[in-house]
C-alpha cells in the first residue's frame, strides 16, 4: 500500500474535521463567552453640575473609571461642581474607560488695589491688571487736583471677585463759595452770615484800632461780593462806627 497516497487523501477530512472544530469553538465563544469575544460599549452617563463624588460614583455604576481633570474659577457653579466631561455625556466607550472630569474651583477673588491718588488713567490700568472692570465713576468736591482719585467701591484692601466692578470716587475739585455782599450790614450779622456760607471772617479793621462792637457797620470788604472762593476763606472787613 502507497502511505503517501493515502495520507494525501485523509487531508480533505483532516482539513474538514480541523475546520469544523474551530468553527464549533468560535460559535461557542460567541454564545456562551460574548464579553470575551467582543468588548461592550457603554454609554457615557452625564455627571456635568453633579458634585465630584456623586459624579465619579455615578460613573462607577456605569462601569466607567474616573479622574479629575482641571480645576476653573467659575462665577456661579460653587466649588467641587463638575463643569464638563470627556468624553461626552451619550458617547459609547468601552467598560473601564476614564472619564475626565473639569472641576469648578468656585468664584476667583481678589484684593482691590489702592489707586487713591492716582489720575483715572492710571487707576483704570492698575485696576485691569489685577483683574477687576472699572465701574461706575463719580465725582465729588475735594481739595486734591480735579480729576484725581480720591476713593474707591469697594475700598482699597477689600476682597471682592474677580472680574468685577470697581467704582472710582474723582476729585471734582474745591467747593467754591460765591462771597455775599456785607457792606452795610452789621458787624455782628456780616460774620454770621459769612459763618452761615462756610466762609470765615479774616482781618477786621476799623478806626479806634480796637475789636469792633457788633453794631458797628461793615464799610468795606475784601474780597469783593460776587467773587469765588474756595470753603472755609476768610473775608477781610472794615468797619466804621455805629
Amino acid at each position: 500500500m502507497n502511505w503517501r497516497g493515502a495520507i494525501r487523501r485523509l487531508i480533505p477530512y483532516l482539513i474538514a474535521i480541523v475546520g469544523g472544530f474551530l468553527l464549533a469553538y468560535m460559535v461557542a465563544a460567541f454564545v456562551f463567552f460574548p464579553s470575551g469575544v467582543i468588548s461592550q460599549d457603554l454609554k457615557v452617563p452625564n455627571v456635568i453640575g453633579l458634585d465630584l463624588q456623586t459624579a465619579q460614583q455615578r460613573l462607577a455604576q456605569s462601569g466607567f473609571q474616573s479622574e479629575q481633570g482641571e480645576t476653573r474659577f467659575h462665577a456661579t457653579a460653587p466649588k467641587g461642581t463638575v463643569l464638563d466631561q470627556n468624553p461626552p455625556a451619550g458617547s459609547k466607550d468601552a467598560a473601564g474607560s476614564k472619564v475626565t472630569l473639569a472641576v469648578s474651583g468656585g468664584q476667583r477673588m481678589g484684593v482691590v488695589p489702592n489707586v487713591v491718588g492716582m489720575a483715572r488713567p492710571d487707576a483704570e490700568r492698575v485696576l485691569d491688571q489685577a483683574g477687576f472692570d472699572v465701574g461706575d465713576v463719580t465725582e465729588q468736591p475735594s481739595q486734591t487736583a480735579r480729576g484725581e482719585v480720591v476713593d474707591s467701591r469697594p475700598r482699597p484692601g477689600t476682597e471682592t471677585p474677580i472680574p468685577g466692578p470697581v467704582g472710582l470716587v474723582l476729585s471734582g475739585g474745591p467747593v467754591t463759595i460765591q462771597v455775599p455782599d456785607v457792606v452795610g450790614r452789621s458787624f455782628a450779622q456780616a460774620r454770621q452770615l459769612l459763618q452761615q456760607l462756610g466762609l470765615g471772617v479774616g482781618d477786621v479793621t476799623s478806626p479806634n484800632g480796637g475789636n469792633p462792637d457788633g453794631s458797628a457797620l461793615v464799610t468795606s470788604q475784601s474780597p469783593a461780593a460776587g467773587a469765588q472762593v474756595t470753603a472755609g476763606s476768610k473775608i477781610t472787613l472794615r468797619v466804621g462806627s455805629e
